[in-house]
């Protein structure tokens, strides 16, 4: 075969390769795209999800539980990441947030459910969306599956001893569900942050500031020739405008009690 031929399908197979490499990751973006699009016009009743740090291929999202099951009020968070192979790979779901549930786990927060799993053990199809597995993770809290749990100690509560199963349930809705989580995490702060850095600025030594006006406070010597009285008096000439100053001695008003016994006292009227 001629070298030329054989460079040719070389390169052939390299443009092959990319190619093949590059679709899965379009075809990802492309459809995530409009899966959020969907999820932000019209999301599913009681679920919010949203795109973290502008990737769309990591999310996360909030179910809320249903009324009438132990998991009422309760904002349940999920994070979701999307494969490389999706649509034709199921999503990877995880709970954040702890719930006493027969279907999840209480440790790392997997989720049994069969619409997650690839054929043959799972119904995952490649026709499936965002949309419809979070309101199977939402249906599943309120009718959990015992005969295919992942905590079988829940599991044999919740056939056993529904009532104590219940109460369990409720208990940690209120403790670890029960905020407000409902909507996106804000960029506010949290206490601990503002703690560390209030105690960061005490301890750090301070720095000697400037006065801000630029009018200095007046000296010592200044402020005693206020207080004292000036000998001079200014007079002003007939010729001109100029002022002249001269030094007036120092008066001293000593007055002396009159002593009535003295012989040069003021003689009486006779």
């Amino acid at each position: 075969m001629k070298p030329e031929l054989l460079h040719f399908l070389f390169s052939l197979q390299q443009v092959c390769d990319k190619f093949n490499r590059m679709m899965p990751n379009n075809i990802r973006t492309m459809r995530m795209a409009k899966e959020i699009q969907d999820l932000t016009k019209n999301p599913p009743h009681g679920i919010t999800c949203w795109p973290k740090n502008d990737r769309n291929d990591l999310l996360e999202a909030i179910v809320q539980g249903s009324e009438g099951t132990p998991y009422a009020n309760g904002n349940f968070r999920i994070d979701i990441v999307i494969p490389e192979r999706y649509p034709m790979d199921p999503p990877q779901l995880k709970f954040l947030t702890k719930v006493y549930h027969p279907n999840i786990d209480n440790a790392t927060g997997l989720i049994c459910l069969d619409v997650l799993k690839m054929p043959p053990h799972g119904r995952w199809r490649p026709v499936n969306n965002l949309s419809l597995i979070l309101t199977a993770v939402q249906q599943l809290l309120s009718d959990p599956n015992p005969h295919d749990p992942l905590d079988s100690t829940i599991a044999q509560e919740y056939i056993a001893n529904r009532t104590l199963f219940l109460e369990n349930a409720k208990k940690w809705t209120k403790l670890y569900a029960m905020d407000n989580s409902s909507t996106r995490p804000s960029k506010r702060k949290s206490m601990d942050e503002e703690t560390c850095e209030d105690t960061a600025k005490r301890l750090r030594p301070s720095s000697p500031t400037k006065p801000t006006t630029s009018e200095e406070p007046p000296s010592k010597a200044s402020t005693v020739a206020c207080a004292q009285p000036s000998n001079k008096t200014m007079l002003k000439r007939k010729n001109d405008n100029e002022s002249v100053f001269q030094e007036t001695p120092k008066r001293f008003h000593e007055s002396r009690p009159l002593d009535r016994s003295e012989d040069d006292s003021i003689p009486e009227k006779q």
